[in-house]
């Protein structure tokens, strides 16, 4: 009767959260009052595969749900990203028999980094995939070998790991066991480098040796193809790997087959590598059935790109996590495009709490938009935007300061090229510079 009760609570809840926009974790978390630990009494007649890391999590557990559906599929999905218990128990009461049957096939669940650990004691997961572990937000994750230990918490002897070749941290999580493991990565590529170009870097040393940890190349951060030349530690053979990247085409290969993707971002290719090896591992379907599925998903579903036109200009919109490794593929997207170019830097507080913490900021390679034409700086933190530019050797003749939404327009008709805008949070003021974006 409390499953029963449970389940009916979170659906009249949710039903009434949509109307106004709202409620995709309070339905569940008040269900789970009714019924603790409801997720035990579930009973799944299919695989549950989960999503964690620092970044990736959204788009690459939709883009799986994605090719999963067009290869004929069901999948329920949390696809809202509201991925703490609350949330996952809202996408599965709400898809569940009255009788507390979850028939889909796959049940692909993004979940928090830190509320693995709590999932699996209510229910069986099948596949882990992590995305990767980099430096998140100080006042909320920290550095990223808690995150590491609390994930190793919340992995059981019956899952496989799905884990990223190319991150020296994330694959941590399978040391000391004997899951299956399958391997995932990005060979070198026009936009690799030598030297670390990302504001930060938390894996300079061997995790297993401490000596200085060696690079064949960087894509962003830590990730890479790395070495340890103490005691041999170095980049797993990966069993999928994206190749021949054509950024300017948006296609790579994996494994040898052909894909054209909708966004041509390093992390988007390496998101589509991780989808289709989980895909192909879970499922078993073909590798080419998993691309062909995969280039017809468009990552404007995530609500973390968007493209409009603003004074009659291409505008993108590039909104990431509030976390230096996000920010940093923001400006590393914006420093590749060619031709004019503005850079429109939406600055606010540490999420919706309103944390006086502009740390990240100093975290982040702002130094790489030296060769952007026109910087423009809107939000509450803009002023300390503008010192961290300055001490980053950024032409401040460039840059415009506009200290109300309202000037906007003022400021980017001195302005030439494609807009880029830069925002990550969106628990501030970026809806209300975002509606007067939509005006022009």
């Amino acid at each position: 009767m409390r499953l029963l009760i449970a389940i009916l609570v979170c659906r009249v809840l949710y039903f009434i959260g949509r109307l106004v926009h709202k409620g995709t974790a309070k339905p569940g978390d008040i269900a789970r009052v009714f019924c603790p630990k409801v997720l035990s009494r579930l009973k799944f007649d299919g695989k549950v595969i989960c999503v964690t890391g620092t970044n990736g999590k959204t788009t690459t557990s939709n883009m799986m749900t994605h090719i999963l559906r067009e290869n004929g599929y069901s999948v329920i999905n949390n696809s809202f990203g509201s991925n703490m218990l609350g949330g996952i128990t809202t996408a599965l009461l709400c898809n569940c028999t009255l009788g507390g049957r979850v028939k889909a096939d796959y049940s692909v669940i993004e979940v928090d980094e830190r509320w693995l650990r709590f999932l699996v004691k209510e229910m069986k997961v099948d596949y882990l995939l992590v995305t990767n572990l980099l430096r998140d937000q100080i006042v909320r994750n920290c550095c990223p070998e808690i995150v590491l230990n609390k994930i190793k918490m919340g992995v059981t002897e019956d899952m496989t790991l799905i884990l990223n070749a190319n991150d020296p941290v994330s694959q941590q999580v399978c040391w000391g066991r004997e899951n299956p493991v399958i391997w995932f990565a990005l060979g070198e590529n026009d936009r690799s480098a030598k030297e670390c170009r990302s504001g930060t870097n938390d894996a300079r040393v061997c995790p297993k040796c401490l000596h200085p940890l060696s690079y064949n190349f960087y894509h962003y951060n830590h990730v890479g193809d790395f070495y340890c030349e103490n005691c041999g530690f170095k980049s797993p053979k990966p069993d999928y790997v994206g190749t021949e990247l054509d950024f300017e085409n948006a296609s790579m290969k994996v494994n040898g087959v052909p894909v054209k993707l909708t966004f041509d971002a390093t992390y988007f290719m390496f998101n589509t590598v991780a989808a289709a090896a989980a895909c192909c591992s879970a499922s078993g379907i073909s590798l080419e059935k998993a691309l062909a599925a995969a280039e017809s998903f468009n990552i404007g579903v995530t609500k973390r790109y968007e493209e409009q036109t603003v004074l009659g200009r291409k505008a993108e919109l590039i909104l990431t996590k509030q976390n230096p490794a996000s920010v940093d593929q923001s400006v590393d997207f914006i420093s590749e495009k060619q031709g004019p170019k503005t850079a429109l830097i939406i600055s606010n507080n540490m999420f919706h709490t309103e944390h006086k913490d502009v740390l990240f900021m100093y975290d982040v390679a702002y130094e790489n938009l030296k060769d952007t034409d026109y910087i423009v700086i809107v939000g509450k933190r803009r002023y300390d935007m503008a010192v961290r530019l300055k001490l980053g050797k950024i032409d401040m003749s460039k840059v415009q300061i506009c200290d109300r939404e309202e000037d906007l327009k003022a400021c980017l008709e001195k302005t030439e090229g494609n807009i880029y805008v830069m925002t990550s949070s969106v628990f501030s003021n970026e809806d209300k510079i975002l509606e007067e974006l939509k005006k022009l």
